[in-house]
């Protein structure tokens, strides 16, 4: 079933109308007709599912009859911060799409020692704005409660100060130390309670600089493994998060 974001506030009864880009995608992208159902979320974080049936076609929106309302269960029991060195070329499309996919609640570039990429001005904003579109596409294509948030680039000093006001646990997969953080991953993850958030950093092609991963340390940020294999940067952030959805939504 297709779904959508809109402002459900709008509703007029049982009636939403829905317009604007959502309008051209049901009508001439998906060519949909009237009787077919559409599942709608609101823009408030909401953790409800709307079905609705479309009734009719306008010139300029969908006409849609609302049928049933049931609880999401398409979030994370726990809250994602990914906290992204900037990546080169379009792999940051790649991974905004994957891991909002995937679950993830929020979204943060960083810009760090080793990011060959430097945006700033029209650019950075164009950039920033396109991640986010991204991200509301792949929240709808994955029926996801909730779009997550693309942050504005940061520097790595104010990247860690958001982490450490955001989040309950601030983590850092880094292969230099892979076989003292290994034995002690499971148990962490395991450690993690619903409701809570996790911020994970992950670094540019390069990696980190070992004064980042000192600094991240020395805040509090704890080193974790991924595994035995040295991941690609657009790799690392899914194995985190696959190892959460196994965590908490696999028996």
């Amino acid at each position: 079933m297709t779904q959508i974001f809109a402002d459900l506030s709008a509703m007029q009864g049982d009636m939403l109308a829905v317009c604007g880009e959502d309008y051209n995608h049901i009508k001439n992208v998906l060519r949909m007709h009237p009787g077919e159902k559409l599942a709608v979320r609101g823009t408030d974080e909401s953790s409800e599912e709307y079905v609705f049936e479309i009734v009719s076609f306008s010139d300029s929106q969908v006409n849609c009859r609302l049928l049933s309302v049931k609880q999401s269960e398409a979030e994370l029991a726990v809250r994602v911060i990914l906290f992204q060195g900037l990546p080169k070329a379009d792999k940051m499309d790649f991974i905004v799409q994957k891991t909002v996919e995937m679950g993830v609640t929020e979204i943060v570039p960083v810009e760090m020692h080793r990011s060959i990429v430097k945006l700033a001005g029209d650019k950075r904003r164009k950039r920033v704005s396109r991640w986010q579109s991204i991200a509301e596409a792949a929240a709808k294509q994955s029926r996801r409660a909730m779009i997550p948030r693309v942050h504005d680039i940061l520097s790595y000093k104010e990247a860690l100060q958001y982490a450490a006001e955001a989040a309950d646990f601030v983590l850092v997969p880094y292969e230099a130390m892979a076989d003292e953080a290994g034995t002690g991953t499971r148990s962490l993850l395991e450690s993690m309670k619903t409701g809570q958030t996790a911020a994970v950093f992950v670094g540019p092609e390069g990696g980190f600089e070992e004064s980042e991963v000192e600094a991240a340390l020395e805040g509090g940020a704890r080193t974790i493994s991924l595994g035995k294999r040295i991941l690609r940067t657009e790799t690392a952030a899914l194995a985190f998060m696959a190892f959460l959805i196994y965590r908490f939504e696999l028996d």
